[in-house]
């Protein structure tokens, strides 16, 4: 996913200096699909391997991948998995499907587990997901609005692009008589085969399913938006995936230029009013922010840092208060060179913070 950034530049005449002023915004841009019509369209790269045949995926390979998740299943275990029958769905549903489908994954309180599998039927494209509350999270491709809360990875866009109708839906619910996280083991399982190119993330989490406290503020942490105990519920209520957690914890990132995701509690933080609809509604809202892309004559740019510019002429005491946006610093370059000021970034980089000027110009980060 690219990331862009966008400089406001603030040109002042001001005691012999001409300042180029930058201040930094963020926005981000998923992941677009303008032509789904060609075979397999869709993939990704993961650091093992993927297989062709699901003869090669046994459950010694499958725990090769969890390890370090200190979970395991017998090969013994996963045939009973493979072995359980899938339901198949053309959608969208209609009358006689829709009670069919209830019947089956339950109302949202039944809270039944089990694997999903929908697949692009132009393509054959698949995308494989799970849940220990299926109703509920299925309920959520179903829901034209939440089909626009989230832009990310590959199969929400083209679900929200090409619809309902263009995709057909396998479940499989995991019998009682299993263990409470086998549904992930088989998740996994199919993972592992090449045919499921719409999934971006190739590994499960199990950690998703361990108890962690979970809290979700603005960016100053006096407003508490959300609060859970696991990371699964986390990305049931609000569709916010483990990884992100965990990027936005690690490398104290905050989260849609909006949020900040912590596992501590803040003292004195003011609960909001907002229900999950309605929180629901606000991340789409700065999803949407983010996901603009930031162009400037046309061009796309990579993100940059903020950078202030003075400009050193002679004689010159007028304010002129002109202001233009940029990008970044090659936009910046690019805008100096069509007005015959021709300096490369690595002549930036060089003198910034060096209170030195070239062709008249001084170069800060802000």
């Amino acid at each position: 996913m690219k990331t862009k950034t966008k400089f406001k530049l603030s040109t002042v005449w001001c005691h012999k200096s001409f300042r180029l002023t930058a201040s930094l915004l963020h926005s981000s841009s998923s992941l677009s699909f303008s032509d789904c019509n060609c075979q397999r369209p869709y993939g990704t790269s993961p650091s093992f391997q993927l297989f062709e045949s699901y003869e090669e995926i046994t459950s010694d390979v499958v725990n090769k991948i969890l390890g370090n998740q200190q979970v395991s299943i017998s090969q013994e275990d996963l045939d009973k998995l493979k072995g359980i029958p899938g339901v198949k769905f053309y959608l969208p549903l209609n009358d006689e499907t829709f009670f069919e489908f209830v019947n089956l994954v339950g109302k949202q309180r039944s809270q039944k587990s089990g694997v999903y599998i929908f697949t692009h039927l132009e393509t054959g494209s698949k995308y494989i997901g799970s849940s220990n509350n299926l109703s509920y999270r299925l309920s959520n491709y179903f829901r034209h609005e939440d089909n626009k809360r989230n832009n990310t990875g590959l199969m929400l866009p083209m679900l929200r692009e090409k619809g309902l109708g263009a995709f057909s839906l396998e479940v499989f619910i995991i019998p009682a008589e299993f263990s409470s996280d086998s549904y992930l083991f088989l998740e996994q399982y199919h993972l592992l085969n090449k045919k499921f190119d719409l999934n971006t993330q190739r590994t499960v989490q199990f950690r998703a399913l361990r108890p962690h406290n979970v809290y979700l503020y603005d960016l100053e942490g006096k407003i508490l938006y959300y609060s859970c105990s696991s990371f699964s519920k986390l990305q049931e209520d609000l569709g916010i995936h483990y990884s992100t957690f965990k990027k936005c914890l690690q490398e104290e990132n905050n989260y849609l230029n909006f949020f900040r995701i912590t596992d501590s509690l803040i003292e004195g933080a003011k609960k909001s009013s907002l229900n999950i609809m309605e929180l629901n509604s606000l991340i789409a809202e700065k999803q949407t922010l983010k996901n603009k892309s930031i162009t400037f004559s046309g061009k796309r740019y990579k993100k940059s840092k903020a950078i202030t510019i003075f400009f050193k002429k002679k004689k010159m005491e007028v304010t002129t208060g002109i202001t233009q946006d940029f990008p970044n610093i090659l936009s910046l370059v690019s805008y100096l060179e069509g007005i015959n000021n021709k300096i490369n970034r690595n002549t930036v980089t060089k003198y910034l913070n060096t209170g030195k000027h070239i062709k008249g110009y001084l170069f800060y980060d802000k």
